[in-house]
């Protein structure tokens, strides 16, 4: 049985709302009438893209690309009515069971052809029930960043990883081993490479393939037969919680920390380093289990009003053939950082910025994507909770208490 897991909080900024007409006859006839034309909306830095990649419309068909915030856009999609209404939108994959449960998006028609210009694991973000109700453009993942003048060799595996740091912590050359910010509500998301290595997931499979939320394996026995060496961990001042995410950042930059484990965000922070350092995946901890990083996917979905403006096959067809063409998430890619969906995608190594891009992405091949059913939101406290109680040193709670209580709560939540 296929394991997934979940977690990761979006941060919402200040809602955009930048129309850009696309087709010189939208300018004199904005509510044109349905069927006429698309409506998109996009972030701010994707919709120009988008604005780009259809200055012809699409099968005579005008496009309107409207630039919203991401919150905004999952906001007021529920409130939106008449012809600006969106007909294709932007969207995070961990949104997948919310809008289709609520009859906002459709089920995306998907060839084997189509299907095979993806990543499984990628694709797989918008999967819910027996459908696939988004395509992906991106993606995003935490990898394992080592300082390559105190640790010069790659760890073969997590023991040697482990045994290096613990010497540099003993001998006062480092304060912590693997800088990973948590803090006193703990991050499950930054965490997860270390819980799935360990044989934990949040949400098993059903015989459909989905995400089964009766199924929580949080602390399920494998995990638990393994979380002794989180005991470990703690004790040897490997880990611990007390860090936040600015405090991580800092112990690894100012080279009080060997290892550190953050995602392509970090870009700026990592080309301005004074040392030398690799990306990497985390290694294998335990034989059997791979410490997947939670992939975070964007990518467009197909709404229900595009059946109202009489315009849902247009709008299949523009995500089919237009918004899944490598060379447009290739410059998706470039802006963002991030890794680029569409297998035939490039990610431009000729600088440090796509080389870093580049290392995050191989790093992300053996990632999960967050858990997108709405059952979700429930699990993110309790887990983080137990990394926290389980690894801030000396008073720590035991791992197999502090998760067999997260397990017990978030069952509770869910009835």
């Amino acid at each position: 049985m296929r394991r997934r897991r979940l977690i990761r909080k979006l941060v919402a900024a200040p809602a955009v709302a930048l129309v850009l007409a696309v087709g010189a006859s939208l300018l004199s006839s904005p509510a044109a009438a349905a069927g006429d034309r698309v409506v998109i909306w996009a972030e701010p830095t994707v919709a120009p893209l988008v604005e780009q990649e259809l200055s012809d419309g699409f099968r005579g068909a005008s496009v309107v690309v409207v630039a919203k915030d991401l919150k905004a856009i999952k906001d007021e999609l529920k409130t939106a009515s008449g012809p600006d209404a969106p007909d294709i939108i932007w969207a995070d994959h961990a949104w997948t069971g919310e809008l289709a449960a609520a009859g906002l998006v459709t089920a995306i028609p998907m060839s084997s052809r189509l299907r095979k210009a993806f990543p499984v694991n990628v694709l797989e973000g918008f999967n819910y029930g027996f459908g696939t109700y988004g395509i992906p453009v991106q993606y995003e993942n935490v990898a394992l960043i080592s300082n390559a003048e105190m640790v010069p060799k790659n760890p073969k595996d997590f023991t040697a990883l482990a045994k290096a740091a613990r010497k540099l912590v003993d001998n006062g050359d480092a304060d912590v081993g693997i800088a990973v910010g948590q803090g006193a509500n703990g991050n499950a998301y930054f965490m997860n490479p270390f819980f799935a290595g360990l044989g934990g997931y949040v949400f098993g499979t059903n015989a459909a393939g989905s995400l089964d939320a009766f199924n929580i394996g949080i602390a399920n026995p494998t995990f638990l037969g393994n979380a002794e060496m989180i005991d470990r961990w703690n004790q040897e001042g490997l880990l611990n919680s007390t860090l936040d995410l600015n405090a991580a950042q800092s112990a690894f930059t100012s080279g009080r920390a060997p290892f550190w484990i953050t995602g392509q965000w970090s870009r700026a922070t990592l080309t301005g380093l004074t040392f030398r350092y690799r990306i990497s995946p985390v290694p294998t901890i335990v034989k059997g289990q791979v410490p997947a990083p939670f992939l975070g996917v964007k990518g467009f979905m197909v709404t229900s009003y595009a059946q109202q403006h009489q315009v849902s096959g247009l709008a299949v067809g523009i995500l089919r053939k237009r918004l899944t063409d490598p060379a447009f998430q290739s410059q998706v890619a470039a802006l963002s950082g991030r890794a680029p969906a569409n297998l035939k995608s490039s990610i431009d190594t000729s600088s440090l910025l796509g080389r870093i891009s580049q290392a995050f992405a191989v790093s992300g091949r053996q990632g999960i994507p967050l858990p997108n059913i709405p059952q979700a939101a429930s699990t993110w406290g309790p887990m983080g909770k137990a990394w926290a109680s389980a690894t801030r040193g000396p008073g720590s709670v035991p791992a197999y208490t502090a998760f067999t209580e997260a397990q017990a709560t978030v069952q509770q939540a869910l009835g």
